[in-house]
């Protein structure tokens, strides 16, 4: 399968906000979300505005032969700026299973060669598995695993460095 990023321009927008929804529906489970009184997990759109007005947070949309995959949304830490980090990372569950996080996460450091961080909420015991699984697919990268607060949750963090090829 063919796994690309694109990163996503002001116009499509909407498609990242479309898609969305079914991020927090995902983290609804460790996190204790409910859906409104209409049925729908909300978002503050305004929450991604820094996409697109700083030059330290990258959008992605990402690609499985040519199908929308999923999105990541890439930035320098807030408290950190020598550390990128994936804010939020989702691949729809029609993909999931098939190597296509994996890919898009090898692609995404690739392009950004340095030191890393990607945090992982303590429930999440199989988000855990894979980020520690993609991590070891990036050949020669040592990572550090630890607990740590990020903003006001206890996460796992897991960090790591990554050289220019």
């Amino acid at each position: 399968m063919e796994v690309q990023l694109k990163q996503i321009e002001v116009e499509s927008r909407h498609i990242l906000e479309n898609m969305f929804p079914y991020y927090v529906y995902d983290m609804s489970e460790f996190m204790g979300w409910s859906p409104n009184a209409e049925g729908v997990y909300t978002f503050n759109s305004d929450s991604l505005d820094n996409y697109w007005s700083h030059a330290d947070h990258i959008p992605y949309f990402i690609y499985a032969d040519q199908e929308l995959a999923g999105f990541v949304l890439v930035r320098k830490y807030p408290t950190n700026q020598n550390v990128y980090d994936i804010e939020q990372f989702f691949v729809l569950r029609k993909f999931k299973g098939q190597g296509v996080g994996k890919s898009a996460f090898k692609d995404v450091v690739t392009r950004y060669p340095g030191q890393w961080q990607i945090r992982v909420l303590k429930e999440n015991e199989s988000g855990l598995g894979f980020w520690l699984s993609a991590i070891k697919n990036i050949s020669g990268v040592n990572f550090n695993l630890g607990l740590d607060i990020d903003i006001d949750l206890e996460m796992h963090f897991i960090r790591f460095e990554t050289n220019s090829q």
